[in-house]
């Protein structure tokens, strides 16, 4: 093992601690630590459905913002995953983490072309400790593998403006698979937009010299009937449902007033609303996804970073990394920018996608301070630095829940004693998560042979199970949820608490209770 070692190199012994810890932080105690909720119970439901019922899937999941459904990219990834675990939701979910692990290689290997080496391990170390990134590794969901799939559209935009314009099929198809995970990842296109405007014009400079031009234009094409392609089942489901996804996707830009600022007044005060929200979402992409909202420090550092990547830009541009900058700061510049205009509250996950660049921004900025900053320089590094781990390595979300899926699943199996075989029962969850669906309890319920109603069913229900987690609710018939109202015996025929956990309120019609 000590020969082993004396042979590697600093940074290699360096990468290889990354990549053990970072193994650690997205693996560890995965199960008790797990956010099993409605999202994941209904994804993991939907799923097993295909390889239990033979039941084909066409769309994603629906967004949040704008009711519309994202493509069933998703869906797919889990499948093999979940057939393999299933009746438990963990295979999916060491899928992610495995991807997440992948992707912190990713920031050093793709990173080392785009800004450097020492650049790309400093963002690597960033990457690996900082607690949001590594919360999207451990649970199952649709915008977790978006790092990923962002560094490499990001790589591929640099090889398509740098060394072959074919690479552009890979820039879109990366595109088109953001899109399936997150609505949001649509302004990654602005990021490629400009690098291809950028390669097209000095590919029609030396026209004469080279068929790059051309090239690029048909990389582009094939890139775009690719992306149609893609989202072939999407544009059947809408031409059948009256254009469900056109239209939410046209309310949303233009009459929810999710996009353009509501700010009376004219051009100067709707820009200065623009230019405030262009710092906070600066300060939320950079520093508050890894050091929290401090609003001094996190604007002090904000115009460091401007200042200093500015400068970068203007006067260094013989320096070999110069494209790389160029590439993240165009899509950071577009992130930063088309996130102001959105007017609803920006969550983590909804930049998950500009993770990469907000750790390849820390690596030129903090190689450049440490390599030409002098004492000065290394010691603001190296107090950022200090400032980050101590913030982060006191937060790990590696910790069991008081909740976990192992005590979800023990309140299904209880569920499941008492109903009756070929009894038809709806489930009702009162609960902090606020999925009245009942979604992770109803996933477990789904995989046995007494499975709840499906929705286009629900009238039908004999029997209403309602799951009334830390007892939230003090009299639950006479709560307002439709389910309830409608239902015609509000005599609850039984009570109890299951698995020293939720109540349990069971209402039947039937004669037999």
């Amino acid at each position: 093992m000590i020969k082993v070692l004396k042979r590697l190199s600093l940074t290699q012994i360096l990468l290889i601690a990354l990549i053990v810890s970072a193994s650690f932080l997205r693996l560890y105690n995965l199960k008790n630590s797990l956010s099993f909720q409605g999202d994941q119970g209904r994804d993991a439901m939907i799923v097993s459905q295909i390889f239990t019922k033979k039941d084909l899937v066409f769309i994603g999941p629906v967004t949040s913002v704008g009711n519309m459904y994202l493509g069933p990219l998703y869906y797919y990834f889990m499948l093999p995953f979940l057939w393999l675990s299933y009746p438990s939701p963990m295979g999916p979910v060491y899928a992610v983490a495995i991807l997440g692990l992948i992707t912190v290689w990713l920031v050093y290997r793709l990173g080392k072309e785009l800004i450097g080496e020492k650049a790309a391990l400093i963002a690597t170390i960033f990457f690996t400790f900082t607690n949001t990134v590594i919360a999207y590794t451990r649970f199952s969901w649709n915008p977790n593998p978006t790092p990923f799939v962002s560094a490499l559209m990001i790589y591929f935009t640099y090889k398509a403006w740098q060394k072959n314009p074919l690479y552009w099929v890979g820039v879109i198809l990366s595109f088109a698979v953001l899109l399936q995970l997150h609505y949001l990842t649509l302004l990654s296109a602005g990021g490629a937009g400009i690098i291809w405007l950028i390669s097209l014009y000095e590919n029609w400079k030396k026209r004469n010299k080279s068929k790059n031009c051309s090239l690029q234009l048909k990389a582009t094409l094939i890139g775009i009937l690719i992306l149609i392609f893609s989202f072939t089942p999407l544009i059947l489901f809408d031409a059948k449902h009256d254009w469900l996804n056109a239209n939410a996707f046209y309310n949303l830009i233009y009459q929810d007033r999710n996009f353009k600022t509501t700010t009376s007044g004219g051009f100067i005060d709707k820009l200065s609303k623009t230019a405030m929200e262009t710092h906070g979402r600066g300060m939320h992409i950079l520093f508050e996804i890894s050091i929290g909202q401090e609003r001094l420090l996190n604007t002090a550092l904000l115009i460091t970073v401007i200042a200093i990547l500015g400068w970068l830009l203007i006067k260094n541009k013989k320096n070999k990394h110069w494209s790389g900058w160029i590439v993240i700061s165009a899509y950071l510049i577009t992130g930063i920018i088309g996130t102001s205009f959105y007017e609803h509250t920006i969550f983590d996950h909804y930049i998950a996608y500009l993770f990469p660049v907000t750790f390849w921004i820390y690596g030129i900025i903090i190689g450049f301070l440490i390599t030409k900053g002098r004492l000065i320089g290394k010691l603001l590094g190296g107090a950022f630095l200090a400032y980050f781990l101590w913030f982060n390595l006191s937060n790990l979300p590696i910790y069991d829940l008081g909740w976990t899926i192992d005590d979800m699943k023990a309140v299904s199996n209880s569920i499941y004693n008492e109903i009756k075989p070929g009894e038809k029962y709806n489930l009702v969850l009162f609960s902090e998560s606020r999925d009245l669906n009942a979604q992770n309890y109803r996933y477990f319920l789904t995989a046995t042979d007494r499975p709840p109603l499906k929705e286009a069913n629900r009238g039908e229900a004999e029997t209403l199970v309602v799951i009334n987690e830390d007892h939230l609710i003090e009299n639950v018939a006479d709560s307002p949820v439709y389910e309830i109202v409608v239902f015609p015996d509000k005599k609850p025929k039984k009570v109890f608490t299951a698995h020293d956990g939720p109540e349990i309120i069971i209402f039947s019609t039937r004669e037999d209770r």
